[in-house]
């Protein structure tokens, strides 16, 4: 489509460039004139009237919003006016890459020019040690680290479209990754957590603090501080003895605050452990948390907190939660969630209902600043670009009281060049038959079903009784509809698509196997041992094969090997039990004693409950030792 610009654009044209060719538009003097206006009202308005355009708007975020929204009439070839006031002065996405799974810098790209046409504003990238830290040679060392070159160059791209792009680091737990190495000993407390009170950790957080100021520009920086849990009953524990671990964590604080005010920096954290210190059970989400008056005068007026919530879906908890930041004496940001960490598949109904509620309560309770998560916990064997969906709801829920389901899906289809309901379908995976949707952390049998023993089957009482085939085969037809469709997105629908026809074989295969061998049918043993299990191992060499291509087309190589290592396991088992079984069968092994074991509830499940969840592939894949402890 033929468009001519006209007025307030000069600031824009970087931003037009990249666009411009993902949109199909051409610049020509001949084209449909466009009128940009750049206001001082806080506002966004894009008319079509008699062939011409107006853009109306005050920040750079929202013209380009605005220019999706132009080009949806003018593809429609409608004439109208839109107006939208933006109901957050921050609306972003936090990608998590240190799970194993860092975003190439193109895929960053890719992603802040649809973010652009969404109109939000703002990208985190997480970042615990997978970041450049001159003269610390062994932090992120073979994990991927963004070069600082690589961040700047990010910051500059996102400068474009007016995204600011704010490092989220970590300067008290979650540091395992590089505190495994001997030279962080003199740092460690515990083996996540960093020693407070040391010479040498306020040393290296300098160090990380001043690469990234140099990298980013913009002066807001995410110091972290969550699930310190073992904080002060490691090394600090043999130095100083016990102590509260609030006042470690004050005090701590107010070292790392030493230097963000040095660097002129305006720093944020969770707020979790603040609450969790005034609660009996040691929770973030406790309505009854007392928070001591001491607490409260003690958190320095410089620092933001983040109340982060994936798991709530009733708004009144988060109008309530909200009030108890403020008695902090300021607004929290907050933080919500895409829910791509659950497993092998993402979870769109918990991700819809819980940001519904969560950021109906913040438009509700006057919260300017909110962005989502997108976490990769345990190896992100879910690509969190099946999350940009969830993205899409967030931006909707900043320009409009409420979000309309149908332009949802316009909206999605005109910035990310996808069908909304082929994305709904790479949710389905955990809604299994009797799956519980309820709890805060709904029930995850992908994850399970795929990655357990099938001759240790401690999963199998969990889906006796569901039709678990049955359930992944029409999965495995609707994902075979959306990958012909796909386009540009097949390498995202190509692993579901084979994770699905895996399930079909293996979802039930352990209890299949026992109901075989307890009832001496060794017809069906025979045909499992030589006809299934071959298959299936075909169907896993085929899953892992275009897991590895996804992965690789969108993030840095590190940390696939440990995914492949787990594909590995799964299809070293799998030989194994067949081989086992034609040994059976052949009477050259009287037993199988693993299929003579009764099957119990994994970790006291209860029917009850739904068909389970577990999130660590180390207690999916065996109950035995795998490693050291």
């Amino acid at each position: 489509m033929k468009l001519r610009f006209e007025g307030s654009i000069s600031d824009l044209e970087e931003g037009l460039a990249e666009l411009c060719p993902e949109l199909g538009i051409i610049r020509d003097e001949q084209g449909v004139s466009v009128t940009v206006e750049k206001t001082g009202r806080y506002r966004l308005e894009v008319s079509v009237e008699k062939g011409r355009a107006t853009i109306r708007f005050k920040e750079k975020i929202h013209f380009f919003r605005g220019l999706g929204l132009l080009m949806e009439k003018l593809r429609q070839g409608e004439e109208g006016r839109v107006e939208e006031v933006p109901r957050f002065t921050m609306n972003g996405a936090m990608f998590d890459c240190s799970r194993n799974a860092v975003l190439r810098p193109e895929t960053i790209r890719m992603v802040m020019r649809r973010m652009a046409l969404m109109g939000l504003n703002m990208l985190m990238l997480y970042t615990e040690d997978t970041y450049e830290v001159p003269k610390v040679p062994y932090f992120g060392y073979l994990r991927g680290r963004y070069a600082q070159d690589e961040i700047r160059s990010l910051d500059a791209y996102a400068a474009r479209f007016g995204i600011e792009l704010i490092p989220c680091i970590q300067t008290l737990a979650h540091l395992a990754s590089f505190l495994q190495w001997k030279a962080a000993d003199g740092v460690r407390d515990t083996e996540d957590v960093l020693l407070a009170g040391s010479k040498e950790t306020h040393s290296l957080i300098e160090k990380m603090v001043d690469a990234v100021a140099s990298a980013f520009s913009t002066r807001r920086i995410h110091i972290g501080m969550d699930e310190a849990f073992a904080l002060g009953r490691g090394r600090y524990l043999d130095r100083h003895g016990y102590r509260r671990p609030f006042d470690i964590m004050s005090e701590h604080l107010q070292e790392v605050l030493t230097i963000t005010r040095e660097k002129g920096l305006q720093p944020m954290i969770w707020s979790d452990m603040f609450f969790r210190l005034g609660s009996r059970d040691h929770a973030y989400y406790d309505l009854e948390t007392e928070i001591p008056e001491e607490a409260i005068r003690r958190v320095p007026q410089d620092v933001r907190f983040v109340y982060w919530d994936y798991y709530h879906t009733d708004p009144d908890f988060y109008r309530q939660f909200i009030a108890m930041h403020r008695r902090f004496g300021s607004d929290p940001v907050f933080a919500g969630g895409v829910w791509t960490w659950n497993g092998p598949a993402i979870n769109y109904d918990k991700s819809f209902r819980t940001t519904d509620a969560a950021l109906t309560a913040c438009k509700e309770t006057g919260i300017r600043e909110v962005f989502a998560t997108l976490w990769g916990d345990d190896g992100a064997e879910t690509n969190m670009l099946s999350g940009l969906l969830g993205l899409q709801f967030f931006a909707e829920h900043g320009y409009a009281d409420r979000v309309d389901r149908d332009q949802l899906y316009r909206r999605f289809a005109l910035c990310v060049g996808a069908e909304a309901e082929d994305f709904l379908t790479l949710g389905r995976f955990d809604l299994l038959p009797g799956a519980n949707r309820e709890d805060l952390t709904p029930d995850n049998p992908t994850k399970f079903l795929l990655w357990q023993d099938p001759l240790l089957g401690l999963f199998d009482r969990h889906v006796e009784g569901i039709p678990v085939a049955s359930y992944y085969s029409n999965l495995s037809r609707d994902l075979e509809r959306c990958l012909e469709r796909s386009g540009t997105w097949r390498f995202l629908f190509e692993t579901p698509l084979r994770l699905a026809e895996t399930l079909i074989l293996k979802g039930d295969l352990g209890i299949r196997l026992k109901k075989a061998y307890e009832a001496g049918d060794r017809e069906t043993l025979g045909r499992l041992a030589e006809e299934e299990i071959p298959e299936l191992y075909r169907r896993v060499e085929s899953l892992r094969h275009a897991h590895r291509a996804q992965w690789l087309e969108t993030m840095k190589p590190f940390g696939w090997e440990v995914l492949d290592i787990r594909y590995g396991g799964l299809l070293t088992r799998l030989e194994s039990t067949g081989s086992r079984l034609v040994g059976y069968l052949k009477g050259e092994v009287q037993r199988i004693e693993e299929l003579e074991e009764k099957r119990l509830f994994f970790d006291s499940h209860q029917p009850s409950e739904g068909v389970g969840k577990a999130n660590l592939y180390s207690r999916i894949a065996s109950p035995s030792v795998m490693g050291f402890r």
